[in-house]
Order: C-alpha cells, then structure tokens, then sequence
C-alpha cells in the first residue's frame, strides 16, 4: 500500500463529520452543490466520490461526475465555491478527492429542495439550512457590529430560571418571556453576538443552546 492509498483508506476510517462527505455518486449537481455550499460556509470539507456511506470503495461511474462538480460550484452556488479536484486510484476503482475551502468574506447561497434560496451549513455530518437569524448574525460579525451587555441586563436575570438551556427553540423563549416575535429575534439576536447564546442543531433543524452564561 503506497501512501496516497493509505491516506486515503485513513481519511474514510475517520468516517463522515464536519469536514468529510462520501458521496457514492453524483446524479444531481443542485444536490452536491448543497453540500460544497455547507462546506464553504462551515471551516472547508472534502467530499470523496466514489465511496459509499459505510467507508466502501465502488469508484466513480462516469467522466460526467467531474463536470456535475463544475456545474454545482460555479453555477448552483452564489458566489462560485473555491474547490480543487483530486484523482485517486485504489484497487483499480477511481475516486474522488473534491475539495472545498472555506468562504470567509462572503455567505455561499443555493437552492434547495423546493428551489428556494438558501445557505447551507455544515454540523457534524449534516448539511443544515440557516435560518434569517444565523445570517443576520453572520453578516453583523462580519461587519464588526457591536451589542452592549447593557442591552440585555434587565432581561438577563429571567432567563436565569429558563429550562432546556442546551436546546430550544426561539418560540419556547418567546413564551417563557411572554413577548412577541420580533422582540425576542432581537433579544436572541443580542444573545449570541454577546456570545452567551449559540445556534446547535438535531434531528428537527436549528435549534440555540446557552453558553457562558
């Protein structure tokens, strides 16, 4: 086994996470481009084509694979993800190595699957929709906006007594706090560009968690 292949037989008994994808095949470049976006707007990630779910190694199936890759980060993605293309050949089965950088300066955008625009982010193994607020809160990091803990001081101790501080949802704070929608946007808004609340995500989407708190 030379070193390439024993790389690669490494990088898949990692299994998938936050940074790596197996892709048994490309059959729908709007669908892969979902995972480069959640990619570029995450920390980077690698998808391997031609490896099942389970570490399997069947080889991809068509030169058509390296073109559906092109068609999804340059024309599915808004703006254009920043990847390179790597080949593997393990076993006589050809592979490949997709790499996709991260997207610092700027929010990736695609569709998804009812065609409507999206960003995409990557948890875990998982590619996940953003919601309004995490791009909201995206774009004021970004441009360095600044909240005051005076902001948030007369609703603080409050939420001291709040359940569920590792999982809820903005309507569970919205009802304990008996405020309405917008009010509580603003306040989770606040929270996590304090840095005492962060979005987490399951099974049903996005949900929040508070932290140093």
């Amino acid at each position: 086994m030379d070193l390439e292949e024993f790389n690669i037989y490494k990088r898949i008994s990692e299994g998938e996470g936050q940074q790596l994808d197996f892709k048994f095949a490309i059959t729908d470049s709007k669908k892969i481009a979902r995972s480069m976006a959640a990619f570029a707007n995450s920390d980077g990630g690698i998808l391997l084509i031609g490896v099942k779910d389970n570490g399997k190694i069947v080889g991809i199936k068509t030169e058509e694979e390296y073109y559906m890759i092109e068609v999804a980060a340059l024309l599915h993605c808004k703006p254009p993800v920043n990847y390179k293309v790597l080949t593997h050949t393990i076993n006589n089965k050809e592979i490949l190595e997709v790499i996709i950088f991260a997207s610092p300066d700027e929010l990736v955008y695609t569709l998804d699957e009812h065609e409507n625009k999206a960003v995409y982010i990557r948890h875990k193994d998982k590619n996940c929709v953003a919601s309004n607020l995490y791009i909201d809160v995206w774009n004021a990091k970004h441009n360095n906006e600044i909240v005051s803990i005076e902001d948030v001081i007369d609703i603080k101790e409050k939420l001291n007594n709040f359940p569920n501080r590792d999982s809820f949802t903005l309507k569970e704070i919205q009802n304990f706090l008996k405020i309405d929608y917008n009010e509580c946007y603003e306040l989770l808004f606040k929270l996590i560009i304090l840095g005492l609340v962060d979005f987490t995500y399951d099974d049903e989407g996005e949900r929040y968690k508070f932290v140093n708190y």
